[in-house]
């Protein structure tokens, strides 16, 4: 693949991002929805925390196998169908009769979900050359931004106006049955990439494919694994309590939304812009080791103060502390001495483990509010997990040079 970009790629990846990333709004989105919800079924803390920590559980435990098993099938077919599924889910959720129904739907919506990003892996790699991944994942990261914003900005107007959240699921199902009908007409692979992989993969079977266990015992994926669980600990218990410790505070689920968007429009533009200079930069390491002790502390005094104008000038940090996200999730597609099929089984496994974190995030802080009684304390406690980044941002090399890699398709020649 050369270095010229189709323009039909961003067709392709444009509607997978929107696919995705409207599935990622439906998960992070409870916090707004959950003193909604906590009224209609009665829901004690740790509930509450297990019902924020369900959708991530499916990610961490399947991901990994979804990625080896699907890796074999049409990725466009693979989408099509978790889309259709994803809906299915969410309709399902609105009809929940109990926790334990409810508990099911996100759970299952959550496997739906994660089982998208093998796939889609496969199709960056089939339209976009390496050297413009990072900028791929950077514009991933802004669309994720803004509809992220757009998402928790929507929710409490929706949810007023429709007054009640299981027809705000009803509605979402529908919504994204429409995505999965224009993904269903637009999603298309590169046929030019696949002719020259399949030609590569006949003509040199002397390379063949990297163990799956070597690829998930590369150190860097090591790294990039630890480092997201760790964003995602802290990340989920953000989400999903600050509108609670907000309200507690005196301030309403609008202005929460609010605080919120401004940590995704930020954390968007942030990631974009650094994402086309970060390579050049002298001291890369240092600027991400800023860039995490930034978010450390931002989401501490986030949670500590009881001032809107504070929180709303700590959302700014927060979101600024996110520019390492596309940074760090471009590493998964550089193994060096990993060949290219693996690379799906590399992003699963981050996506694993960024379950994972999203996963143990709300049942932490659930579990350290009832143990202590006090959310503010529990989510500041959980801020400190945030130095498991550190060693990624410490010993990665955070380069572009073709030398790093094994395949000439890794090379973009």
């Amino acid at each position: 693949m050369n270095n010229e970009i189709d323009k039909y790629a961003w067709v392709v990846i444009g509607v997978w991002l929107i696919a995705t990333m409207f599935g990622f709004i439906m998960i992070f989105t409870l916090g707004l929805m959950l003193p909604s919800i906590t009224e209609d079924l009665n829901l004690s803390p740790s509930m509450q925390g297990v019902l924020g920590s369900s959708a991530f559980l499916g990610q961490a435990i399947i991901a990994i196998p979804m990625a080896w098993w699907t890796s074999r099938f049409n990725p466009i077919a693979v989408i099509t169908s978790t889309i259709v599924l994803g809906a299915l889910f969410l309709v399902f959720q609105g009809w929940s009769p109990s926790f334990a129904i409810l508990l099911i739907g996100r759970f299952a919506f959550g496997i739906t979900l994660v089982t998208m990003e093998p796939p889609g892996a496969k199709l960056i790699y089939q339209w976009f050359p390496l050297n413009k991944i990072l900028f791929v994942n950077a514009i991933q990261n802004c669309i994720w931004g803004v509809l992220m914003a757009a998402g928790v900005l929507a929710t409490p107007i929706l949810l007023e106006a429709l007054n009640d959240w299981r027809l705000l699921l009803y509605l979402s199902g529908a919504v994204y049955g429409f995505i999965a009908i224009i993904w269903g007409l637009l999603g298309k692979q590169n046929k030019k990439s696949l002719k020259q992989q399949n030609t590569k993969d006949t003509s040199d079977e002397s390379s063949p494919s990297t163990p799956i266990i070597k690829t998930l015992l590369h150190r860097d994926l090591i790294l990039v694994c630890t480092g997201f669980a760790a964003a995602a600990l802290l990340f989920s218990t953000f989400v999903n309590f600050f509108p609670t410790l907000a309200g507690d505070k005196g301030i309403s689920l609008g202005w929460s939304s609010i605080i919120l968007a401004i940590n995704f429009i930020t954390g968007a533009i942030v990631g974009l812009t650094l994402s086309k200079v970060f390579e050049k930069l002298p001291y890369r390491n240092l600027v991400m080791v800023i860039l995490i002790f930034t978010m450390i502390l931002s989401y501490a005094f986030i949670a500590l103060t009881d001032n809107r104008t504070i929180m709303l000038i700590l959302a700014v940090f927060t979101g600024i502390s996110g520019g390492y996200f596309p940074i760090l999730f471009t590493e998964a597609f550089k193994l060096k001495g990993v060949t290219v099929n693996r690379i799906p089984v590399a992003v699963a496994a981050v996506m694993a483990s960024f379950g994972l974190g999203m996963f143990l995030g709300p049942l932490i802080t659930g579990f350290l509010q009832e143990t202590i009684g006090e959310l503010r304390l529990a989510m500041i406690i959980v801020t400190s997990f945030g130095i498991l980044l550190l060693p990624a941002a410490v010993l990665m090399k955070f380069t572009n040079d073709p030398a790093d890699f094994e395949s000439d398709l890794h090379q973009g020649e």
